[in-house]
């Protein structure tokens, strides 16, 4: 079980939606003297996000740090995350990469011809995530590490118009997949919270470039109430944590039999 332990946990776009739900559910739960090093461009929302964390978890350590994934590299993750940790000696690190963006806007796999534009995107939100994999590593020699991709049920399947999401989402299962491979003693997940009721969808659907085949998809499930809290499928990835009824590496869905058995145990 590393809940409970002397942790130091770091989460990408924790600002809102998932990210925020995923810091107070491990605040809740990480052993005393844990920190929990919240990432995001915006640092007003860090700080709400604390405020919450904090509510919850009276007296943990929460540390912020405004970070563009976009344009960080390996001094920028080296200075964020060293400055933050101290000197104190954290039994479990948890990594947990949930910054990301939908990079759609109507065109399709054909329309896109700009390697520029690819590049950017790719970047974000695949390269900045190798880079920060192998930073935090370094700065935890002895400590047990934990890696965790939030993913998506689009890195298995296909959505019109969402090329790069798909693809992005695809490739770091892959990298991830092969991280649990090189390190055996880690632990590893592909965690794909489900659909969530975040600010994400409503920027989404207001956003008049959607393909009508995606908008219809998201406003179907808005109406169908099948939008899940992120505090809900955030407790799932804090049970699946618990009980590591799954493989170092695998792909883990919201509505997977496993993530329900860990509900249960919970």
């Amino acid at each position: 079980d590393i809940i409970g332990v002397r942790s130091f946990v770091l989460i990408t776009g924790a600002s809102r939606g998932f990210g925020r739900a995923l810091a107070l559910e491990l605040g809740k739960v990480v052993g005393a003297g844990s920190t929990l090093l919240l990432v995001s461009r915006s640092k007003a929302d860090l700080e709400t996000t604390k405020e919450i964390v904090r509510d919850a978890r009276p007296g943990l350590a929460v540390e912020l740090v405004c970070v563009d994934l976009s344009t960080a590299d390996k001094e920028v993750f080296e200075k964020a995350v060293r400055a933050k940790y101290g000197s104190a000696d954290h039994e479990v690190a948890i990594i947990i990469h949930n910054a990301g963006t939908l990079g759609q806007d109507g065109r399709k796999i054909t329309d896109l011809t700009d390697i520029g534009e690819m590049s950017e995107y790719y970047r974000l939100n695949l390269f900045h995530v190798i880079c920060l994999n192998s930073v935090f590593k370094g700065c935890f020699p002895r400590s047990r590490m934990v890696y965790i991709n939030i993913s998506s049920i689009l890195a298995l399947q296909p959505l019109t118009t969402w090329g790069h999401y798909c693809g992005g989402k695809a490739a770091r299962d892959a990298v991830f997949r092969v991280l649990a491979v090189e390190q055996p003693e880690s632990t590893v997940l592909n965690y794909a919270p489900g659909p969530l009721d975040t600010p994400m969808v409503e920027d989404l659907l207001a956003d008049q470039r959607t393909d009508p085949v995606v908008r219809t998809m998201f406003e179907d499930l808005k109406r169908n109430g099948s939008l899940l809290r992120p505090t809900d499928s955030a407790s799932i990835l804090v049970a699946l944590l618990r009980k590591r009824n799954f493989k170092s590496g695998d792909h883990v869905d919201y509505y997977d039999s496993s993530s329900k058995e860990a509900n249960k145990a919970t």
